[in-house]
């Protein structure tokens, strides 16, 4: 939370504390760093997903335990959110006539992500399934229903008729985000998709069994 509300600021400061960073520091400092537009911040973030694997403490080589690897912290020997990050900037923004491979290939790295838990690739999972066709989206979906909030309603509101997955994902949110048929989110919505979100929150809520 301090460095979300240093901004910017926090640029120039990260810089020289980086090597003194442990994982946990560096995914919090990433976070921050996504949803910073500067040039100096997207340098800092290149060296973050950069960084080579930190050498193995005394408590490590005691048995398994969390990854080493600076970028990352508790998700797995293999950087899979570092990965999966570097693997969605090498893609083109996402938009609707896109080739089949890149959205299924986009899709896999948000669900590897989500799956960990992160949410550094957020916009973009939002921007997917805002501008995919439907039948494009089901590993969004998944993805969604995972990590999403209460910006995600509409898009996957969209999608539900098409894609069970979408409504399964609207009923996940609600339950995490504790959104009910009441809450004001709704009312912001356009009044066609209201129906389809209710309908997946009450199905949550009557513990449907959505798989």
């Amino acid at each position: 939370m301090r460095l979300r509300a240093l901004g910017s600021r926090v640029v120039p400061h990260a810089a020289d504390e980086l090597p003194r960073l442990d994982a946990g520091g560096r995914r919090a400092l990433l976070d921050v760093l996504s949803e910073i537009q500067t040039g100096e911040a997207k340098a800092l973030m290149k060296r973050l997903l950069r960084a080579e694997p930190a050498r193995p403490s005394a408590a490590s080589e005691v048995g398994p335990g969390p990854s080493d690897v600076g970028v990352v912290d508790d998700v797995g020997d293999d950087g899979t959110e570092a990965k999966a990050l570097e693997t969605l900037r090498a893609l083109p923004p996402p938009h609707g006539n896109e080739r089949a491979a890149i959205s299924r290939e986009r899709g896999e790295a948000h669900l590897a992500l989500a799956r960990t838990g992160s949410r550094l690739a957020r916009k973009d999972l939002l921007a997917s399934l805002t501008t995919l066709e439907a039948r494009r989206t089901r590993l969004y979906c998944e993805a969604a229903g995972l990590i999403g909030d209460a910006a995600f309603l509409a898009p996957l509101a969209r999608i539900a008729p098409v894609r069970e997955e979408a409504t399964k994902a609207l009923a996940a949110i609600a339950i995490r985000e504790k959104i009910t048929a009441r809450s004001k989110v709704l009312r912001n919505l356009d009044e066609s998709l209201r129906p389809l979100v209710a309908r997946a929150i009450v199905g949550s809520v009557r513990g449907e069994d959505w798989n």
